[in-house]
Order: structure tokens, then sequence, then C-alpha cells
């Protein structure tokens, strides 16, 4: 496995939100099973504590598949705004050809010409 930094993330080499899925709900139940081994069905303290370290394997498998996910995710959001990388684009100007059109000693809303009045 190398390190790889500042380059795109392929979806298709990391996990799936289907893996992801089903490591947080076994992660889910097997934490639920912890306080109801103890409390309910008195099981013994070393199948508790390997249920504990089987968890904590777990959450440490969900937690990377999330931060995984979110960077794929964010990453693809990313892409369709703001500066791409390379040389900045021009800004764009937004003008309408009627502002342009208006003389400077003329009120936007007035006018030109006054048989052209109401339209009436």
């Amino acid at each position: 496995m190398s390190i790889r930094a500042n380059e795109e993330l392929d979806p298709n080499e990391g996990p799936s939100f289907t893996e992801f899925a089903v490591l947080a709900s076994l992660f889910a139940i097997i934490l639920l099973l912890i306080p109801v081994g103890v409390f309910t069905f008195s099981w013994p303290v070393w199948l508790l504590g390997l249920l504990l370290f089987i968890d904590l394997g777990l959450l440490f498998l969900v937690s990377m598949t999330a931060v995984f996910l979110l960077r794929v995710f964010f990453a693809d959001r990313r892409r369709g705004r703001g500066r791409s990388i390379g040389v900045a684009l021009e800004p764009m100007v937004i003008s309408s050809a009627e502002a342009s059109s208006v003389p400077d000693d003329k009120e936007p809303g007035a006018a030109t010409d006054p048989e052209e009045g109401d339209g009436a």
C-alpha cells in the first residue's frame, strides 16, 4: 500500500457503502450483545473481553471506511465548483443589454421616447 498525496480518489478501489453498512450494523449488534451477555446471560469474562476486542477492531474499520467514503463524496462535490487545478479562469462579467444602452443622464426606468411611454 502506497501513500498518495494530492491524487484523485478512485471510488472503485476502496470500500463501498454496502460494506460500510454491514460493518456498522455488525459493530452495533456486538456492542449491544456485551451488556446483554453481562446482565442477562451471565457470560464468562473471557467471552465478553473477546467481544470487546472484536468490537474495537470493527470500530477501527468502520471509522476508516467512513473517512474514505466522506473523502470520495466531498471530492466529487468539489469537482464541480471553485478553482480547479492549474491556471485560474478569468472572472465572469455579468451584464445586460438594457443597462449598457441606457444613457447616463436618464434614469434606467424612464422611457427614452415620449411616444413609447405607456404603450396605450
